[in-house]
């Protein structure tokens, strides 16, 4: 997933309420903001992101592994013992298409 504009910013937020805790729901919004690859890792060390997110290093690594155990993020590779993750496509499952709840009515 990748947040383009307020009306996804919205829908992870709503996805992540009352589901995850604030610094989960952080972490979630940070990896769906930032610069992603076509397959959605992002490739950020993982000091700029825990900076940007206004988190200690080991919070943020803490909090990664509790996603990556609760199946909102996951390995896609790694580079010696860093790991590189992104958000995995379960997190839009549960998003409707637009307008794929209307139907056509002919009169």
């Amino acid at each position: 997933m990748k947040v383009h504009g307020s009306e996804d910013v919205l829908y992870v937020l709503k996805r992540t309420g009352r589901v995850l805790n604030p610094n989960q729901r952080i972490v979630v919004m940070l990896y769906a903001a930032a610069e992603q690859r076509p397959d959605g890792s992002v490739w950020i060390k993982a000091t700029e992101l825990a900076e940007t997110a206004g988190m200690s290093a080991p919070v943020f690594s803490r909090t990664r592994k509790e996603l990556e155990a609760l199946g909102w993020l996951e390995v896609v590779d790694s580079v010696g013992p860093v790991k590189v993750f992104r958000l995995t496509p379960t997190v839009e499952a549960e998003r409707e298409q637009p307008a794929a709840h209307l139907r056509v009515v002919n009169n």
